[in-house]
């Protein structure tokens, strides 16, 4: 876990008052101790994003939620087909087979996008 003083001398541009909003906004949810905020490595990750989001791309308050929203359903459903593929892995190589063939019919018949 990694202090409120460390990220802020982490991340350019993001002063304290800064992180505390955004943990308050609740883009962020980090550990709460002592009446510190302590931050694990994803969070930072996620600091980061919200900074460039904020600082170099001028997104406006409004549309943070949303964009933090989709990027963790992106990372939702990223687990859940990592998750599908080895599902289908640890199948006997027929099984494997007629999975890999009926996504793909599957996809055939969605046609283009």
């Amino acid at each position: 876990m990694i202090g409120e003083r460390d990220v802020i001398h982490r991340l350019e541009g993001v002063s304290l008052t800064r992180l505390r909003l955004w943990v308050k906004r609740g883009w962020v949810m980090p550990h709460e101790e002592g009446g510190e905020y302590h931050f694990r490595e994803i969070d930072i990750a996620r600091l980061e994003l919200i900074r460039q989001l904020k600082i170099d791309m001028d997104v406006n308050n409004e549309a943070i939620p949303i964009v933090l929203s989709l990027i963790d359903q992106i990372h939702g459903l990223r687990f859940e087909l990592k998750t599908l593929a080895q599902a289908v892995e640890a199948q006997h190589q027929d099984i494997q087979s007629a999975i890999l063939r009926a996504c793909s019919d599957a996809h055939a018949r969605s046609g283009p996008r």
